[in-house]
């Protein structure tokens, strides 16, 4: 019993989800550094966005990783495997083309690629779009609007 609790942790499953609470506490260390050039309000500093996504990162590993202790020991999926590897590389390509590409365009291809990978609503092409679609609205708003955010244009407009 003791081997196979062992073996567990060792596994994907569980390494994967310590791996980015490594990176979110070095992100979140990070983010304490930053110092505004004014005194502001909190949430219209840089430091905000950066701590509101390490606490929500926290709470979601969290989640991962108590749902993994809950699960039983059943074989993964192939694909299940590489779905990390799809998302860091499909973030990498994000973080490359957000600047020339400019916020609404990257981001709805980033949306795109994560529903792909995720298989969300792949079959139903229309809400496929639509979700996606909201889903870059809302980060936009959140960011642009109620943040104060300048995000990256394509052509001045996007």
């Amino acid at each position: 019993m003791q081997m196979m609790s062992r073996q567990r942790l060792l596994s994907m499953e569980f390494a994967l989800p310590v791996f980015f609470l490594i990176l979110t506490t070095i992100y979140l260390a990070a983010a304490f550094t930053i110092r505004a050039q004014i005194s502001e309000p909190f949430w219209q500093g840089p430091r905000a966005i950066p701590i509101v996504a390490s606490v929500m990162m926290y709470a979601l590993l969290l989640f991962v990783l108590v749902r993994q202790f809950r699960t039983s020991n059943t074989k993964a999926q192939p694909g299940e495997i590489l779905r990390p590897v799809w998302v860091v590389v499909a973030t990498g390509v994000y973080i490359y083309v957000f600047e020339p590409l400019g916020y609404g365009l990257s981001t709805l291809l980033y949306v795109f690629a994560l529903f792909f990978i995720f298989e969300f609503r792949t079959r139903q092409p229309l809400a496929f779009v639509i979700y996606a679609l909201v889903v870059t609205a809302v980060f936009y708003i959140l960011y642009a609007v109620i943040f104060g955010v300048r995000l990256p244009e394509l052509f001045g407009v996007i």
